[in-house]
């Protein structure tokens, strides 16, 4: 990312949203796939400049969905509309979005107290999507990786019949989930979370999945290889006891195997064929392979 914001970018951003962003500063560390900036000004902007494999159409969907979410729920701050009424401008093909700035710290897991309000918050927000009538949904498909013809160690038919049979008796129905509920997007102020950031990934879903894998980022161990089952269990009761929401918990460990085969097959095939697997990869194979007959 440049020192220096594009100069166009700062008069697209001053014509739209009447934001003066000459000194505009980049953030490192936030948005995997976005350039961030922050506008010190009024308290602070956020600046996102998606890539153009995003749809603009698409982010204006979600952040329309996302302005709904925040009349309900604090920590889920609307971005700006601009002088059309949209939050979505485009820059050189790329979707540029501004929003108030954050102020705080990304979520500490080994935190007892920050798990507990994350898995509060957690089931407010699904509580919330209940009550959208989203009138069509989204073109963003749930991420699967069924059967893995790729990548043979992943192959696991008993996980895809209890996947399947789990869709067949699922008691929940869809809803707008955020997509990438872990504690990179919480950001933290004086002892409490202050805002759930980077809402890209908001697809409807059914909350289960999401819960699974919310409930593996928040507690799993250092090594990123296995789960510690009473940090689990402590952030499953929070959230149940918020959300009056019934989970059967013998569903969560195919959930979260599941998202893990996600992510290694899409690691594995950005890194191309007869790549060695990093550490976080390889940490999650691991966790793939242990947590095969595990329970919560």
């Amino acid at each position: 990312m440049a020192g220096r914001m594009n100069e166009s970018l700062v008069a697209l951003l001053e014509e739209r949203y009447g934001l003066s962003a000459g000194r505009a500063a980049p953030v490192r560390g936030l948005g995997d796939e976005c350039e961030i900036w922050k506008v010190s000004r009024d308290g602070g902007f956020a600046v996102r400049v998606s890539p153009e494999t995003r749809s603009a159409s698409d982010l204006e969907w979600v952040y329309r969905v996302v302005e709904r979410f925040a009349a309900a729920v604090p920590e889920a701050v609307a971005p700006l509309r601009g002088a059309d009424h949209r939050t979505v401008a485009v820059w050189k093909g790329r979707p540029v979005s501004v929003w108030p700035w954050i102020e705080g710290a990304q979520l500490d897991r080994d935190e007892p107290r920050a798990r507990r309000q994350a898995a509060e918050l957690l089931a407010r927000l699904h509580s919330a999507a209940e009550e959208l009538n989203l009138g069509g949904r989204r073109p963003l498909p749930v991420p699967r990786c069924e059967r893995c013809a790729h990548w043979e160690d992943l192959s696991d038919p008993a996980l895809d019949a209890a996947l399947l049979a789990w869709e067949r008796r699922a008691r929940s129905k869809p809803l707008a989930v955020h997509g990438d509920f872990y504690r990179r997007n919480l950001i933290c102020r004086d002892g409490a979370i202050a805002g759930l950031i980077d809402w890209d990934e908001l697809r409807v879903d059914h909350p289960e999945r999401e819960l699974a894998w919310a409930a593996w980022e928040l507690s799993k161990n250092p090594a990123g290889n296995a789960i510690m089952l009473e940090r689990a269990g402590g952030f499953l009761d929070a959230y149940a006891r918020t959300g009056r929401r019934r989970v059967d918990r013998a569903d969560l460990v195919p959930l979260i195997r599941e998202g893990l085969r996600v992510e290694i097959c899409r690691n594995r095939t950005a890194r191309g064929p007869g790549a060695p697997d990093d550490d976080y990869t390889a940490a999650e194979a691991r966790a793939f392979r242990d947590l095969r007959g595990a329970a919560l």
